[in-house]
């Protein structure tokens, strides 16, 4: 019974399924970097560019790392009615899915941040590291 339940709380998701839009997607982004900007600014005033940025940088992977393999929300998307799901089923993201995902991010960026605005050409909204890590991200009843 408990599988059943847990299953019926996942989304409908399949590979088919067409993501969050890219200007949403934006939105929760920036709301994302406002929560981190602050506590990576001090670290790096504190520490240096250099130790700094390798703290921020880890700051970065945990936050991301633990709103996706928790909840598939982190605050930004949560504010935004979206979730991080895997493409295929819907489920939560398995660490090493999340952790591909982050990766990509840097894929992603390296082209001028082509990656990210593929949102707005790819029929199903996917970013280049939603390919790489085979997620989506799909609006959610807030």
């Amino acid at each position: 019974m408990q599988a059943q339940d847990s299953m019926a709380s996942q989304p409908a998701v399949s590979p088919e399924t067409v993501s969050a839009d890219f200007f949403t997607r934006l939105v929760a982004a920036i709301i994302d970097g406002v929560i981190l900007i602050i506590p990576n600014m001090i670290l790096q005033l504190l520490l240096g560019q250099v130790f700094g940025g390798i703290i921020s940088l880890a700051i970065g992977v945990g936050y991301s790392y633990y709103f996706w393999t928790t909840s598939g929300q982190t605050p930004g998307k949560m504010v935004m009615g979206l979730k991080v799901v895997n493409a295929e089923n819907g489920a939560l993201l398995e660490p090493s899915a999340a952790l591909l995902r982050y990766v990509g991010y840097f894929v992603s960026g390296i082209a001028l941040g082509l990656g990210y605005l593929w949102v707005l050409w790819d029929p199903k909204h996917d970013a280049w590291h939603d390919k790489i890590a085979k997620t989506k991200v799909i609006k959610v009843v807030k």
